[in-house]
């Protein structure tokens, strides 16, 4: 399953990041892509987090390894599982015909 996940820094966190913090964030996602656990992953200019495409085979699966990022404690995450493109279009034009549209 693929889960688009959004990341941004949690205002008043208990846990601060630091400097470690990033650096070992950065190595985790860069294991996680070559695992194939990411597709990808962008920044958001000015502060705003990250933007990702995630693979695991269950939402259990996409949260232990979200709790296993250096930056999880300190960030709030919202997280969409995501479909086929193609596959979706044909399930609406189903509904529509079924419909008689």
């Amino acid at each position: 399953m693929k889960f688009l996940v959004l990341r941004k820094p949690r205002v008043n966190a208990a846990m601060l990041p630091t400097s470690k913090t990033f650096r070992e964030a950065k190595q985790a996602v860069q294991e996680l892509l070559r695992r194939g656990a990411l597709d990808c992953i962008y920044a958001i200019p000015g502060g705003g987090g990250s933007v990702s495409i995630a693979n695991a085979d269950s939402p259990e699966q996409l949260n232990e390894m979200l709790m296993n990022t250096p930056l999880f404690l300190s960030s709030e995450w919202e997280v969409r599982p995501l479909t086929d493109y193609a596959k979706y279009l044909d399930n609406v034009a189903a509904a529509f015909e079924k419909q008689g549209h």
